[in-house]
């Protein structure tokens, strides 16, 4: 793989679910700034980048053979790739929770240390920490045929929800780790509701109302770029005393939702 000459401050940054949606908007911006981006998706794309790398989640070969051609000396990973509730269930957890973790875990040995992982969940997973006796059979998972005999015992509606909050439980227990033996921060942010080309896929999943209500209470949507520089904090030296946490980003909804403001708002 080509790597062309870098500033002192630039950084060679890998960001997968680069195609469209907030993944692309994390690879401009990184690239805007001067690093050296590898943008990885299940297909090729235009992107203005220094390098692209085709690869379907659905399949562990397809990983395994994008992990080695990446090879090593990277210091920002932002794994920003996942589908919606409207697709088949398996492929929702197979890309959402094992495809993440697959590249969490490959990726690891081949950051430098003081290197950052960052992994896009979703306020969808909010209620992990009281689901964590079913998700550990989730996590126990290390194959996709492992993955779709969990599911089989599971609402398959339920199949977003699970992937995403298995997703921030896992990056939770990887951080630990990644930092005692790689000197590697992992996180995660949360985004919510965004204005993305598969916003519309969200409202048949979720519920159009629900979806409205998370505006009304709020004002807006996020957009893309509301989420970028959450991501691009987190993978910055400025962060590097946080690690194994799971940013919201969401305007402040989840909050309101869990914790409401009284009618009279002086009391």
């Amino acid at each position: 793989m080509s790597v062309e000459a870098l500033s002192a401050d630039a950084r060679r940054v890998v960001v997968v679910g680069a195609g469209s949606g907030i993944g692309a908007a994390t690879a401009r911006w990184f690239q805007a700034r001067g690093d050296h981006v590898l943008a990885v998706d299940a297909r090729p794309r235009s992107l203005p980048v220094a390098e692209w790398l085709v690869c379907d989640l659905r399949d562990h070969d397809q990983v395994d053979a994008a992990l080695a051609q990446i090879g090593t000396g990277w210091d920002v990973l932002a794994h920003v790739a996942g589908i919606p509730g409207t697709a088949d269930p398996g492929d929702v957890l197979t890309v959402n929770y094992l495809g993440a973790r697959l590249m969490l875990d490959g990726m690891l040995p081949r950051m430098n240390r003081g290197g950052a992982m960052v992994a896009v969940a979703s306020t969808a997973a909010l209620g992990w920490e009281s689901n964590t006796d079913l998700l550990a059979g989730l996590l126990d998972a290390k194959d996709a045929a492992s993955v779709q005999r969990w599911l089989a015992a599971q609402e398959p509606a339920m199949a977003y929800y699970l992937s995403k909050q298995a997703l921030v439980l896992y990056a939770k227990r990887l951080s630990g780790l990644a930092w005692r033996e790689h000197g590697v921060r992992v996180n995660t942010v949360s985004p919510g509701p965004t204005e993305t080309p598969i916003l519309g896929d969200f409202e048949k999943a979720m519920g159009k109302e629900m979806l409205d209500g998370v505006r009304a209470t709020i004002g807006r949507h996020g957009t893309v770029d509301d989420m970028t520089p959450a991501i691009g904090f987190l993978a910055s030296p400025q962060a590097r005393w946080i690690n194994g946490q799971d940013i919201q980003v969401d305007g402040g909804f989840n909050t309101a939702l869990v914790h409401p403001m009284p009618v009279d708002a002086r009391v």
